[in-house]
């Protein structure tokens, strides 16, 4: 399938980008601006000019032809304006440009205790509350729909053991393995219309997402 992936340059991004190249899809490798396209190089993806805060029109025509989009990207700078640039508007500029552009699917890489803002460390709130809003913005969207809630980032070597839940209590999880998971959640029904926390656990990605109840 034709899968648009935004925040390609990103550590989770390109990590996404490389797996999904690997498991033969058409990739495209969403990016912000053209010099960030080195970032993407020699991943076997076709770069494209994706930036969050243009305007619909020009994502509609990035997203075109695309089965699906995933929006890993986040913003780089913690500081409460760049987050609603990122993380909330630009987001949901991107939901409903994929809408416009008749996507099939949108997978959002979002954050553990999005879904309760309060609950989550205080220094990350903002990021949550961002996040919270642009979920249910997707939610509520035509698009089918995936949300995954990933636990504290990490860059350590991949485990390919998670926990998948509704909820789960605070964690860690590396890069390498929710790359694994959103890859994967193209494949299985489970994933469809669905948000989900993930963390490092004691399951193979394939059977902790088909034991999704």
């Amino acid at each position: 399938m034709v899968v648009t992936v935004l925040g390609a340059s990103g550590r989770t991004g390109r990590q996404v980008v490389r797996l999904l190249v690997r498991q033969g899809h058409s990739v495209r490798a969403g990016v912000r601006n053209g010099r960030r396209g080195d970032a993407v190089a020699g991943l076997g993806a076709t770069p494209v000019i994706a930036d969050l805060t243009a305007t619909q029109d020009e994502l509609v025509d990035a997203f075109a032809g695309s089965d699906v989009v995933i929006n890993t990207a986040g913003a780089a700078d913690p500081d409460p304006a760049a987050v609603a640039l990122i993380d909330r508007d630009g987001a949901i500029t991107g939901i409903r440009a994929a809408e416009r552009a008749a996507v099939r699917r949108f997978v959002q890489l979002s954050a553990q205790f999005a879904d309760a803002p309060d609950q989550g460390d205080r220094l990350v709130r903002s990021i949550l509350y961002a996040k919270q809003i642009s979920d249910s913005v997707l939610r509520r969207s035509s698009l089918m729909w995936t949300v995954v809630r990933a636990a504290t980032l990490t860059d350590e070597p991949a485990t390919g053991r998670v926990s998948i839940a509704s909820h789960l209590d605070a964690g860690r999880v590396p890069r390498l393995d929710v790359a694994a998971v959103i890859a994967a959640c193209l494949t299985e029904p489970r994933t469809e219309n669905r948000g989900f926390d993930i963390h490092t656990g004691p399951l193979p990605v394939a059977a902790a997402l088909a034991a999704l109840d």
